[in-house]
């Protein structure tokens, strides 16, 4: 299945695009995704990753739904599922 990828901030230079197409398999996880992205950039899943947990710099939503209110990094996604991956804006 494919899902559209739009990559913010660091994560876009290291992957050397913002918008991406990302082919993966079918009942693949948010965490799946994360762990093929690492194919275009190895750093980029060491970033994003802390063992099981997501980074708590980061945020991920999945069409438009913070995966946190979600299963974390066990949602599953879909075919045409749109994933945004950004770092956490803080206001000081």
């Amino acid at each position: 299945m494919r899902v559209r990828v739009i990559l913010s901030a660091n994560l876009h230079e290291l992957a050397n695009a913002i918008n991406i197409t990302v082919q993966v398999p079918d009942e693949s996880t948010v965490k799946d995704l994360i762990i093929r992205l690492g194919e275009l950039n190895p750093e980029i899943p060491k970033i994003l990753l802390r063992g099981n947990e997501l980074n708590e710099n980061y945020v991920v939503i999945v069409n438009g739904r913070d995966i946190y209110w979600l299963k974390g990094l066990l949602t599953n996604l879909s075919d045409g599922d749109e994933v945004l991956i950004a770092p956490k804006a803080f206001i000081s």
